[in-house]
């Protein structure tokens, strides 16, 4: 633990010590003096007071009023300190923001095969109002501002950032839409990377985690929650691929913060209002030191191996043998964490997985829609986690409890049924790592990485990568 660490764990636990002890030996010295520099009929005899000598209670008492006050400067000192860091870290770029646009590139070159194959998606027609999710973190973020609440920027400031990114992320998106030349899965046209909404959902809750997200950790994963629901929504109508949304999502982060990047070397430090360290910062250190309960919001991928079994399928009287691939899963949820001491927690985790299945019948041309499987898992278990620096923590887990396969129907392009993934029921269990990290907007991020093994022959063996947000409670 370095010495800002120190000084500020001192600080929870003795502050009000502090305080109290500064002012009884205070009062101390003063009845110590006045005792005997008062005559019976309390009348103050200045005389007497420049002839009087420090007894060795008077000196103890003054050495402690000292001692307690060099305590507090360098206590202020340190939070002085402490919060030119946070001013720092306020104005550099955040260079993790890139690791989905990573993420996405990565997607993007491993589901070619998938994506060439002549398989389409029913074409869903998009309705206006999904744009409305994407603008509300956004629209929350000026409608606060609006009725006075204080933000990290003050206008001039917000509104070049947020005009800044909100450019390069409208022309970041059409320069991939107009060069990768994807093909959505429902064919409908070559504008499928990247996800536009998914981009314009992430700028929003980025903008409104980095205005106000200080407030309360509800916040950010409010606007992070309306994100992850838009790339769910644009993949369950057919209207992207998962690298897609993935893409889409890093593109939009991306941007909100080189727009406040691009904003800070212009103003500097003006029109910002300094970040500052609060009692609710040390509380939030302290707990994560010692026991780390919380509530995730984590989305991410799984993967395996993708082909699904014949042992799975029922096909119709009409096609006799057909064939069914998916693609790298869309996977959301959330877990909970309750700490027993400092290392070891229970957890319970709730999941929902989504994958989108191209289907092909024997020796022909595809003819069949593709269509989404969903499969939820819901999981208890063990955690041990340990701090690796007071401000990151890295934790080992296993868990077991039961995969839902709801079942899921395949149409002829005539809109004749031709097979159906039958529903299953399973246990599954399995284990993984996981990275905490304490951030300065009162939350947790981090990532994790499991093995899941279910007892089926659906998707037996999967693979979940997966970032999150982290409460603390």
């Amino acid at each position: 633990m370095n010495k800002i660490e120190s000084i500020l764990t001192v600080l929870f636990f003795s502050a009000s010590q502090v305080i109290y002890a500064t002012e009884y030996h205070t009062d101390i010295c003063i009845d110590s003096l006045s005792s005997d520099t008062l005559n019976p009929d309390n009348t103050f005899n200045q005389e007497d007071y420049r002839v009087k000598e420090f007894s060795q209670d008077d000196l103890k008492s003054l050495e402690s009023i000292i001692n307690e006050y060099e305590k507090q400067n360098l206590i202020k000192k340190e939070i002085t300190t402490f919060e030119d860091k946070l001013l720092k870290k306020e104005m550099s770029f955040d260079w993790f923001s890139t690791l989905p646009v990573i993420r996405g590139v990565v997607l993007t070159a491993s589901t070619d095969r998938f994506k060439n194959r002549d398989a389409l998606f029913e074409y869903k027609k998009s309705e206006k109002w999904e744009y409305i999710p994407t603008v509300v973190p956004l629209a929350t973020t000026w409608a606060l501002k609006a009725v006075g609440v204080e933000s990290r920027s003050k206008t001039k400031r917000m509104f070049t950032a947020n005009s800044i990114g909100l450019g390069m992320g409208f022309g970041m998106t059409s320069l991939l839409k107009n060069t990768a030349n994807e093909l959505r899965p429902n064919g409908h046209d070559k504008h499928s990377l990247s996800s536009g909404h998914s981009s314009l959902a992430f700028f929003s809750a980025a903008v409104l985690d980095r205005e106000y997200g200080h407030y309360s950790p509800w916040v950010s994963i409010g606007g992070y929650s309306l994100a992850v629901a838009t790339q769910l929504r644009r993949i369950h109508r057919h209207h992207h691929y998962i690298n897609d949304v993935v893409t889409g999502a890093g593109v939009g982060i991306v941007c909100a913060n080189l727009g406040y990047f691009i904003t800070d070397r212009i103003f500097g430090e003006k029109e910002i209002n300094n970040p500052r360290l609060t009692m609710g910062d040390i509380s939030t250190f302290y707990k994560f030191l010692n026991q780390p309960s919380s509530v995730s919001l984590y989305s991410g991928l799984e993967t395996g191996y993708n082909r699904i079994s014949s042992k799975c399928v029922e096909p119709t009287d009409y096609i006799d043998d057909i064939s069914f691939r998916t693609t790298t899963g869309f996977s959301t949820g959330i877990e909970f964490d309750f700490f027993l001491n400092q290392n070891w927690a229970i957890e319970a985790l709730a999941r929902a997985s989504q994958f989108k299945v191209q289907a092909f019948a024997a020796d022909s041309e595809p003819s069949i829609y593709g269509n989404n499987l969903y499969q939820y898992h819901f999981d208890i278990g063990t955690k041990y986690s340990v701090p690796i620096t007071p401000e990151r923590r890295f934790a080992f887990r296993a868990f077991a409890g039961e995969r839902l396969s709801p079942e899921v129907k395949f149409e002829d392009y005539n809109g004749n049924e031709a097979a159906t993934i039958k529903d299953m029921n399973n246990f599954e269990f399995g284990g993984g790592i996981a990275f905490d990290m304490l951030s300065t907007s009162k939350y947790l991020t981090g990532f994790s990485c499991d093995y899941i093994h279910a007892c089926s022959s659906l998707l037996k063996n999967r693979w979940n990568i997966s970032s999150y947000w982290k409460i603390l409670f």
